[in-house]
């Protein structure tokens, strides 16, 4: 038994939802039910009822619960301030960012950072949001920066900034030089955007729906350089982070409208952070500096 298997059991309890408990742990809903049953093996009892399409912990389970939340919160507290000792002496900080953040909104902070504070060791590490996440609650991360921030048991949120969406298209398709569209102005157009199971796709999809447009999808990215690559070259137009376009826009590369009701166009993001690990003085400082970006 390890502290993995009795937190995917008390997130199974949780969510009452074996999906769910696996989307949580970053594993598939055969290995939670693999688990289980393991479980319940070495512990000779029954430890959830199952049936009807309900999910709920038996008694042993409710008492096999409250014992594995306790030690995962004790554990958590005594890693965090281990690793809050260890890298007040070492000055290491390590940070994870989604690529759309890191290359423009992140970078000018952490050169101020590393400009104010060069004795310490900053590793920023720019990759996909799934592994952010699962980095921060694994702990070989201690802050992350990604967008339309998940609310998780184990992870604080700090707000960070709201990024305006825009539609970027061209300067040869027929809506560049428009100052405002409307969402009715994108139907029917061929349409690039991010990979389904990034929040940024998802979250437009939504905004898409609740307008009641429809797009036409031909191409799909994780990367968002490429993807406003195809959209220099008029393959599709796009809706992004105007922060994230504006340079192409001055070089007169990309063109782009604002929506006429901006304030339901709009991309969170947040500062990610194990939840009750004590903050070392590396991170304190690091967190000082976005907060100069902080929503206010």
């Amino acid at each position: 038994m390890n502290l993995d298997v009795m937190k995917t059991f008390c997130d199974l309890v949780d969510t009452g939802s074996f999906s769910k408990a696996a989307d949580a742990n970053y594993v598939s809903q055969s290995a939670v039910s693999q688990q289980l049953a393991k479980l319940e093996r070495e512990l000779g009892t029954q430890l959830i009822h199952r049936g009807g399409g309900l999910v709920a912990a038996t008694e042993a389970g409710k008492a096999f619960y409250e014992g594995a939340h306790e030690i995962i919160r004790r554990y958590e507290q005594l890693t965090g301030e281990v690793r809050s000792a260890a890298d007040s002496i070492r000055g290491v900080l390590r940070v994870g960012t989604i690529y759309s953040v890191g290359f423009y909104l992140l970078a000018p902070f952490v050169r101020r950072f590393l400009q104010a504070h060069p004795d310490v060791n900053l590793y920023v590490e720019y990759t996909r949001w799934s592994h952010i996440y699962a980095s921060i609650v694994s702990g070989e991360m201690d802050l992350g920066v990604v967008a339309y921030p998940e609310k998780h048991r184990s992870i604080e949120i700090i707000p960070l900034a709201n990024e305006e969406l825009v539609m970027v298209c061209s300067p040869q398709h027929r809506l560049a030089g428009r100052t405002t569209v409307e969402p009715a102005d994108l139907a029917g157009e061929k349409f690039i955007g991010f990979e389904q199971n990034i929040p940024t796709r998802r979250s437009i999809d939504r905004l898409l729906k609740a307008e009641h447009v429809d797009v036409n999808i031909t191409m799909a990215f994780d990367n968002i350089e490429l993807l406003k690559r195809a959209v220099e070259i008029d393959a599709g137009i796009s809706i992004l982070p105007l922060g994230n376009i504006e340079r192409e826009a001055s070089y007169g590369d990309l063109a782009f409208s604002r929506f006429k009701r901006p304030a339901k166009w709009i991309r969170p993001l947040g500062i990610l952070r194990h939840r009750g690990k004590a903050a070392s003085p590396a991170e304190r400082m690091f967190l000082s500096i976005l907060r100069t970006k902080a929503i206010s």
